[in-house]
């Protein structure tokens, strides 16, 4: 069976969500969370490919978030994990997770996201 043209991008469209992004989600969705709520601050680095890179390592991606923070002399990138209600629901992933990215779990930062969006506010985002 042949698809015509609008029967391919139909399937094309249906098999999309089936894809996980390559990369972490905005600052754009972060700001959209609960302020109440909390994620977990994983890394902070001087370089953006470096963060692309341990995310597109991960089987879920899409649990990842990045923004931007001005430093002293230059831009910073900063990757959180998760949206969790109460601080105790990211305190029982954070060992597992850290084993998974082969991080240190003490480096894992649990963060309200108001603190959060507070951050990004105060940068230029991309």
């Amino acid at each position: 069976m042949l698809l015509g043209r609008a029967g391919c991008a139909l399937l094309l469209w249906g098999l999309a969500g089936l894809v996980h992004p390559e990369s972490a989600r905005k600052a754009e969705w972060l700001m959209r969370q609960n302020p109440e709520a909390f994620t977990l601050q994983l890394i902070t680095v001087s370089n953006r490919t470096q963060l692309d890179k341990l995310v597109q390592a991960q089987s879920q991606p899409d649990n990842f978030a990045s923004f931007r923070v001005q430093g002293q002399d230059r831009l910073l990138y900063v990757l959180t994990y998760g949206v969790f209600e109460d601080p105790g629901k990211a305190e029982a992933i954070r060992a597992d997770l850290a084993d998974d990215m082969s991080l240190a779990p003490d480096q894992f930062w649990i963060r309200r996201l108001r603190s959060v969006q507070r951050a990004i506010r105060t940068t230029l985002q991309q």
